[in-house]
């Protein structure tokens, strides 16, 4: 893996990258609160017959922090980093969760530099209601404003067992791997906290609103992929509903660029690489 950083917008932006860059380049976005890195155990699948590129979304991983976190401004960082690594030519992108949401608006928003977009795990988010909005504001005034501090684990187990309970699905040497890729080790070399950026975790005060995301759907003039993990919250969610056959239509999803990944939970990029990268590999090749 190589590292580099990149000025984005302001920010020294952290990123990764694995394979020849004469190759086919694939950028790959990142879900909340991980980091590009994590991208490393698909690389294993893939860099000898790709050039990944994994940047560290802003507030996340190594990349710098910022004042503050709105959605439009991942669009915008993006648009930065395919200048930079797409090579004049349509990019060719990848994303699991908040980044397969956000490779998906970008294609529509500018669909003239995407040719290919393969979305892991990302369906938009469930639909708000007018009702919610005053308590949405409220409750990121009252999280804003609390200078609640970052959270400090007295060492690597305890970091970890907090890891666990957000991904229970995952062993326990994925789970020390992510404990490095996520934390960092504070001044007494014991200690650890996580690298992101603790704003990242106040409540977002603008409604969602999913009506708005078709719309920017409809404009995507690349060809779409989704790839869904069977045992994932999301998959079992959006099947009670019609979301998932929604989005495939918005999207223009055929069926042969649909797929399914065994045995595993959202976090298929961990629980899964190699199943995952030959979902990858199918689509790109």
């Amino acid at each position: 893996m190589k590292k580099s950083t990149l000025e984005v917008r302001g920010l020294r932006t952290n990123i990764q990258e694995w394979g020849d860059p004469s190759n086919q380049t694939i950028i790959l976005l990142h879900g909340w609160m991980d980091c590009g890195a994590s991208y490393k155990f698909i690389a294993e699948h893939l860099a000898n017959d790709y050039h990944l590129v994994a940047p560290d979304l802003r507030g996340f991983g190594e990349t710098e922090h910022a004042d503050s976190y709105w959605f439009p401004d991942y669009f915008a960082d993006l648009d930065v980093v395919i200048d930079k690594f797409s090579y004049g030519r349509p990019a060719r992108l990848v994303g699991h969760s908040m980044g397969g949401n956000i490779v998906a608006m970008y294609a529509g928003i500018q669909p003239h530099k995407v040719s290919d977009v393969l979305v892991l795990e990302a369906l938009g988010l469930p639909q708000t209601q007018p009702s919610e909005a005053p308590e949405k504001y409220r409750r990121w005034m009252r999280e804003s404003l609390s200078d609640e501090p970052t959270r400090i684990y007295p060492n690597k187990d305890a970091l970890m067992r907090s890891i666990t309970k957000g991904n229970p699905s995952l062993s326990f040497e994925m789970i020390s791997e992510l404990a490095e890729l996520w934390g960092k080790t504070l001044d007494d070399g014991i200690a650890m906290s996580l690298k992101h950026d603790h704003k990242h975790r106040f409540a977002n005060p603008v409604r969602y609103n999913f009506d708005d995301v078709l719309e920017i759907w409809k404009e995507v003039t690349a060809r779409v992929g989704l790839v869904m993990a069977r045992n994932s919250w999301m998959f079992q969610q959006f099947s009670q509903s019609d979301r998932i056959d929604v989005a495939k239509s918005a999207l223009r999803v055929t069926e042969p660029d649909y797929y399914i990944v065994d045995d595993s939970a959202h976090m298929l990029h961990l629980e899964q690489p190699e199943a995952t990268a030959n979902c990858i590999r199918q689509f790109f090749s």
